[in-house]
């Protein structure tokens, strides 16, 4: 507002410039009619004193219009009168032009003054409107930043997702390429597992210990026992696996632990290193296994190095069929094709039903022979265990000083029971103190 009333005070408007002409012409009329009015009564004074028709009072008091003219024109008074007459317009008209000069100042001031508010205005309200559109601006630009975020999330999960995807196929690849390699070794190798099923050291004749090993171990990881059963054992940390192949063609592995015919691998062992006794066991529940024949094999799966296993790794397998234990024993390295043990047939449901009926028969007439003892105690001398049994007298004295644990001279049925028809198995104490010292 100073600025303004400053400009204006030093660039007149257009109605300040009219007032001053209109000054610069009235001073100049004024001036002119000054001479004129000094010239006319120097001119007058002149022609009153030269003119003899005229005579002058010089009495006191006298007014100019008491100067007369001898024609009776006007005298000095009336143009006086008039000139101020003229005067008074000329004044009037002045002020007036100034009042107007000053209305039009008060009134261009009074616009700039408006023009200034109406800026002011106009500069706050952009300024408003800026920071409302900088806000709105900001506030999308954080709206688009979270929309990123979002999708960055979303893009990290479904990235993970076909990470995982990805992982399961190409497990399910690396488990399918595993079993295609077993049956590709298996293919290839035929005649060399023929061979080797021939260099298989079966015994019928294992020793009690073997016996108890075996049971320790199933009894350790809650492994189950049936008619049909087939265990492995080793004795350090690596990680060899049991497969049966049944009758359908079915193979039962860590990969398919329950198979279609009833089959099932109960224990898994060594996956991660953690028993220097492990053993591996499948079974079918009692009366369920199908006929047919099946194939044992065993393969070397994994080598746990921070144990410091050494190879070969010795195993046993123990195949129970039909009320026979038989033992199977070999070894394998790292990196050894799978191997084929064994095989062994299962009777159909019904033989396996007739043999039950007979072994049920014999025990009965067993448990007859043996209450019929001569002194009723239930209890056989060597002499009377052979006439029941039908063994001779060589095989009766062997049989009788196995069982007779008490030294009484006399064998009860239990006892005969518990050394008769045993299976065989491998001595594993001596085996597991072979590996030890190895190791």
């Amino acid at each position: 507002m100073i600025e303004n009333n400053l400009f204006s005070q030093t660039r007149p408007t257009d109605a300040t410039k009219g007032y001053h002409s209109l000054r610069v012409l009235m001073g100049l009329e004024t001036v002119l009619t000054s001479i004129a009015l000094v010239g006319g009564f120097i001119v007058g004074l002149w022609y009153i004193f030269t003119r003899k028709d005229v005579t002058v009072s010089a009495r006191q008091g006298m007014s100019p219009e008491g100067l007369r003219y001898g024609s009776g024109s006007p005298g000095f008074g009336n143009a006086k009168k008039e000139i101020d007459r003229k005067l008074a317009i000329v004044e009037n008209r002045r002020r007036r032009q100034e009042a107007i000069a000053g209305r039009l100042a008060l009134e261009n001031a009074e616009r700039q003054a408006q023009e200034q508010l109406e800026q002011t205005r106009a500069q706050q309200d952009a300024e408003r409107e800026q920071m409302v559109q900088e806000a709105r601006e900001k506030a999308l630009e954080e709206a688009r930043l979270a929309s990123e975020a979002e999708q960055k999330v979303r893009e990290e999960q479904e990235e993970a997702r076909r990470r995982e995807e990805e992982e399961a196929r190409l497990a399910a690849e690396r488990e399918n390429q595993r079993q295609s390699d077993f049956l590709a070794a298996e293919e290839a190798r035929l005649a060399e597992i023929a061979a080797a099923q021939q260099s298989q050291i079966a015994s019928n004749n294992a020793n009690s210990k073997a016996i108890k090993e075996l049971q320790a171990r199933l009894e350790r990881e809650g492994a189950k026992s049936s008619d049909v059963q087939v265990s492995l054992m080793w004795n350090n940390y690596n990680d060899l696996d049991l497969h049966i192949v049944c009758p359908s063609g079915e193979r039962i592995h860590g990969g398919n632990k329950i198979s279609a015919c009833k089959g099932e691998l109960d224990v898994d062992a060594n996956v991660r290193a953690e028993t220097r006794k492990p053993v591996e066991n499948v079974f079918w529940p009692e009366g369920t296994a199908p006929g047919g024949t099946y194939h044992v094999y065993v393969h070397y799966y994994k080598k746990h190095n921070k144990r410091r296993s050494k190879d070969p790794t010795k195993f046993q397998i123990m195949v129970s069929s039909g009320g026979e234990l038989t033992e199977y024993s070999s070894e394998l390295s790292k990196g050894y094709p799978i191997m084929q043990v064994c095989s062994f047939e299962v009777a159909s449901k019904a033989e396996r039903e007739r043999l039950k009926v007979e072994l049920e028969s014999e025990l009965e007439a067993l448990k007859n022979k043996f209450s019929a003892a001569a002194d009723g105690s239930s209890q056989l001398s060597v002499e009377e265990l052979a006439s029941a049994t039908g063994m001779s007298l060589e095989e009766a004295e062997a049989i009788h000083k196995k069982a007779d644990k008490d030294g009484d001279g006399s064998v009860s049925l239990d006892e005969f029971l518990s050394v008769s028809d045993v299976p065989s198995a491998p001595d594993l104490e001596s085996l597991s103190s072979e590996e030890e010292t190895a190791d």
